[in-house]
């Protein structure tokens, strides 16, 4: 039982991690391709147009990764509720065994 709470752990960190790095990505990404199209199509390297669509292609490939690994994660976050509730209720009948118990002793007392 204890390996599986380790890989439940390790798991979690894992998509901690990776909510993190998409922070990163979220900040940094849009700023950097706006910097680096404005220096290209001033320089004459490209011209609007294809700076759009080489930017719209880009937002497409990280939109569905993202879409992907958003799924993951609700997955993996329903499963450890459903987890997680299973456990309460266990607890919650524990509980109802121990006051029973101690109800039968004060009877008996």
């Amino acid at each position: 039982m204890k390996n599986k709470e380790h890989d439940y752990r390790m798991q979690d960190e894992r998509i901690e991690t990776q909510v993190e790095r998409w922070d990163l990505f979220a900040r940094i990404t849009p700023t950097v391709f706006l910097i680096i199209a404005i220096i290209l199509i001033s320089t004459g390297y490209i011209d609007f147009g294809q700076a759009f669509w080489i930017g719209l292609g880009l937002f497409a490939i990280t939109a569905v990764t993202w879409w992907f690994w958003t799924i993951y994660t609700i997955r993996h976050l329903i499963r450890t509720l459903n987890r997680a509730s299973r456990s309460l209720g266990e607890v919650r009948d524990e509980f109802k065994d121990v006051k029973i118990k101690v109800e039968a002793f004060r009877d008996e007392q």
